[in-house]
């Protein structure tokens, strides 16, 4: 039946493909709805019907790129066959291009972005493609950040056309680190008369080191015009005013470990399995004993076996009638129950590859007193352990909390993030 249904759907993609390079579109789109339901019919076992998910869903992927608009159907192919084969380069590029001409876009599709990253680091095109998707959107999260640092260091680089957009990003975000420097003083060279705050807060704010001794002599080469006084006040404009706010903040107490609910699923159907296994143990054994008994014994048998069903029914219908309704419990005034943090933003200062050293440095910082927990974020083959701190209500308390933890050493750099309770 699998070969059957193999021959049916070569014959079906065949004539759609002539109907595709034909440039009939309905009568292509019509041979691969057929190809579908051959695919979800009968004749295909479960294992022979995963194994030809990937290769129809492929094909399915490309009919659907190669139309003029990508409608909400095509869409959906096409994200689920990313999803199972992130690294197939000529469909990433043909979803990437077209997503940086629409203006809004769901969380999936973000999430689907980040997985391509991962999957195609080594491509510079999908990296170039992220980067200018990333930046059409404003997206200054770590993933976004690691993917503008990956292409800027290329032997290309970004283009002209996206340095002034980075700029801008950066320089509204707040972000002040040898890259950063960098960036500002490109963009300065652009014609870019915004950036002279991030050379002047590089000047005021970096460490020299071996890294950043020429960066920061070409700022300030090109702050050469302007006085000492001029230039702090560039940089503290370009800090925002500190606020009080975070320093109320109370450390949140740690999050308790619980079982997910795949091993509690997977625990159920363990325990159900065995249970059936014994059941079918003691069932054989029974209908051996009364085989082996006269014709007689074996109708007594059958009838005490009905009438202690009979009996176990009973009891469980009785002892499953209503119980008298429990009074709930008090609830408590609205002005002692516990607030729920709202707080949209938060700042991610570390990310990991082992829990263990995230956590660690968790401790650290909260023995300091900060109020620091760490999440995990899965990629395509391995998983981040990111530390965040604290939460805030606005971007700019969130960047001045993490400068104030720069400059006492507590952290190297940090993010602004979003936050999720």
């Amino acid at each position: 039946m699998n070969k059957i249904g193999m021959l049916m759907i070569g014959r079906e993609v065949s004539e759609a493909t002539v109907w595709e390079r034909a440039g009939m579109v309905a009568e292509a789109d019509g041979a691969f709805d057929r190809v579908a339901s051959v695919h979800d019919s009968f004749w295909f076992s479960p294992l022979q019907r995963q194994r030809n998910a990937k290769w129809i869903s492929g094909r399915l992927a490309r009919f659907h790129l190669a139309q003029p608009v990508l409608g909400p159907i095509g869409q959906n192919v096409v994200c689920a066959y990313l999803q199972m084969c992130p690294g197939d380069e000529a469909v990433a590029q043909g979803w990437i291009e077209g997503a940086i001409r629409r203006e809004n876009h769901l969380p999936e599709e973000h999430d689907l972005a980040v997985l391509i990253g991962a999957a195609l680091s080594s491509n510079e095109t999908i990296q170039r493609l992220l980067a200018e998707l990333y930046l059409s959107q404003r997206r200054s999260d770590f993933e976004a950040l690691q993917t503008y640092r990956r292409i800027w260091q290329t032997a290309g680089g970004l283009s002209s056309e996206l340095i002034r957009p980075l700029c801008a990003l950066l320089l509204d975000e707040g972000h002040i680190n040898d890259w950063a420097l960098e960036v500002y003083l490109r963009g300065h060279a652009q014609g870019d008369a915004a950036c002279i705050e991030g050379l002047a807060a590089g000047i005021c704010r970096l460490k020299p080191n071996a890294g950043n001794q020429s960066l920061l002599s070409a700022a300030g080469q090109a702050l050469s015009h302007m006085s000492d006084d001029q230039v702090h006040d560039l940089a503290d404009r370009f800090q925002p005013p500190a606020s009080d706010r975070s320093a109320e903040k109370k450390p949140r107490t740690g999050r308790s470990s619980t079982l997910s609910a795949q091993m509690v699923f997977d625990r159920i159907i363990r325990i159900c399995s065995q249970a059936g296994a014994f059941g079918c143990l003691q069932g054989g054994r029974m209908v051996a004993w009364a085989l082996a008994k006269p014709a007689k014994a074996r109708w007594w048998a059958a009838a005490l076996i009905i009438a202690a069903i009979g009996v176990v029914v009973t009891v469980d219908q009785w002892s499953s009638r209503p119980a008298m309704p429990e009074v709930p419990p008090s609830i408590e005034p609205l002005e002692t129950q516990p607030q729920v943090v709202t707080d949209p933003f938060t700042i991610q200062v570390a990310a990991y590859l082992k829990r263990d050293d995230a956590q660690r440095f968790v401790d650290g910082l909260k023995a300091a007193g900060v109020d620091a927990f760490w999440t995990e974020a899965k990629s395509a083959n391995r998983s981040w352990y990111q530390v965040k701190v604290s939460h805030f209500a606005t971007k700019e308390e969130a960047r001045v909390y993490g400068e104030s933890l720069k400059t006492k050493g507590m952290i190297d750099d940090f993010y602004v993030a979003n936050y999720t309770p």
